[in-house]
């Protein structure tokens, strides 16, 4: 008989128990959605600063989604060698989850540095902030590290010789 107590009083609280409506309750419900909350005007971008090394695009991208859904994603990189530069930008659909984003991971201890992440309103946002081609090249860091680590032919060392000489 202790037993079937014991289970009864589990299966009670385990079970969800029905609230009494009052007649403010919907009322309540339906403020605390409205209440402080602007319409999004579209995508967000936050700014993303100190970023550590080997955090890159594929692990950012993984890492962010956690806030919300990812539009787009731009780690800066150098023109000569591809190397990230330390910061990116990130753009999300809803205005409102790149600031709960930007806010959330601000000063954020991560690989033994600060991130640094910052909402940027939309009319900060520069157009060809995630271009892929500018000026009809395309910035990749791969094509970068090709240009600049490609083997040279006979020509270009002979040319490197006789201006040396």
């Amino acid at each position: 008989m202790m037993k079937n107590a014991f289970v009864e009083n589990v299966r009670k609280k385990i079970t969800p128990t029905k609230r009494k409506k009052t007649p403010n309750s919907d009322k309540r419900k339906n403020a605390k959605k409205f209440k402080n909350e602007p319409e999004d005007s579209g995508p967000g971008v936050i700014y993303i600063g100190h970023i550590p090394h080997g955090f890159y695009e594929k692990e950012m991208k993984a890492y962010f989604s956690q806030f919300g859904k990812i539009r787009r994603l731009r780690v800066a990189r150098s023109k000569k060698t591809g190397k990230a530069k330390g910061y990116a930008f990130i753009e999300f659909d809803s205005e409102s989850v790149a600031k709960i984003a930007a806010e959330a991971m601000n000063n954020y201890l991560f690989f033994e540095k600060l991130l640094k992440c910052e909402f940027v309103p939309a009319d900060k946002v520069h157009p060809n902030t995630f271009e892929v081609f500018v000026h009809g090249v395309k910035l990749s860091s791969d094509v970068n590290r090709r240009k600049q680590n490609k083997i040279k032919g006979e020509e270009a060392l002979t040319k490197k010789q006789k201006s040396s000489n």
